[in-house]
């Protein structure tokens, strides 16, 4: 891990940069002070020499009391650089390290700002709210989204890769098992899901796949109640696909109404935890706690 974050300097020296106070603590190559980053990737190896000063001197080592001892400049990124310098009076404070995005000074570190900088930004998904939404549980979360992604291993996916397994769905034992089967054509997760959804909403839920992520989207419900449904949706999947874990490694087996009071109680204390640190979830908690 260390390895992986030490390959990130590069990327940090973008939004690292000193804020010269009296110049002593920062070198004047190496550090990144001006907008064009350390001047020693600005100018090269060679910068020192062009421009005539030590390799490790500091920011106050070039002024005089008369302002800035730099050498004439020679070409147009000195000139660009002592452009920048004019502006800059030292004074008797320290200098200070600060994070920046967009040259403006954040008051702390945070992941996703910087993130959204550094990454290549691509569209949106369509399914983007109905997996990362306010109310998730992030590990049946995480398990949705590998779902759309259509990323976990199935019995059909290992079969693909050449596995010698059986397809037959564990849960039903009638047809083949892929993602597709399992949520919700499966007779034993059918019965679940739709139990669920009749809890939230008299709308009659599809069982297919792709008509699921459809429906979801397209949802006329009350903000609380599609939350709800959401994460009804997210707990079936999670609780689903454990059942089939379990007897897929373990030879153990629960019940469908086993398997619906643990959607039922995971989404219930969900939504008894996010009442806690905001009462404004209250609805979202009535949805479940009469069930």
């Amino acid at each position: 891990m260390l390895r992986k974050l030490l390959k990130l300097r590069s990327k940090a020296y973008y939004f690292l940069k000193i804020k010269i106070g009296n110049g002593d603590d920062t070198f004047f190559c190496w550090d990144p002070w001006t907008p064009f980053g350390p001047l020693i990737h600005y100018f090269g190896t060679n910068g020192p020499t062009l421009l005539g000063i030590p390799l490790f001197s500091t920011v106050k080592d070039q002024t005089t009391s008369t302002g800035w001892n730099l050498s004439p400049a020679r070409s147009e990124k000195q000139t660009l650089l002592y452009a920048y310098i004019t502006t800059i009076n030292l004074s008797l404070s320290s200098d200070k390290a600060v994070w920046m995005i967009d040259e403006v000074t954040q008051r702390s570190f945070c992941s996703r700002n910087v993130w959204n900088k550094i990454r290549d930004p691509k569209p949106l998904v369509p399914w983007y709210q109905l997996v990362w939404h306010k109310a998730r549980i992030p590990k049946h979360a995480f398990t949705v989204w590998l779902f759309i992604l259509n990323r976990n291993p199935t019995l059909d996916r290992l079969v693909r890769w050449g596995c010698d397994v059986e397809k037959t769905c564990l849960l039903c034992g009638e047809e083949e098992e892929s993602r597709d089967h399992l949520f919700f054509q499966c007779s034993y997760s059918a019965g679940i899901w739709k139990n669920i959804v009749a809890i939230l909403t008299p709308l009659v839920a599809p069982s297919h796949w792709e008509s699921t992520i459809i429906w979801l989207n397209s949802a006329s419900l009350s903000k609380d109640t599609f939350l709800a449904l959401l994460q009804a949706w997210h707990a079936c999947i999670y609780e689903v696909w454990s059942e089939r874990n379990r007897r897929y490694h373990s030879g153990k087996t629960l019940p469908p109404s086993s398997v619906y009071r643990n959607v039922l109680n995971a989404c219930t204390n969900r939504a008894q935890s996010l009442v806690l640190h905001n009462p404004d979830r209250l609805s979202l908690l009535r949805c479940w706690e009469s069930h």
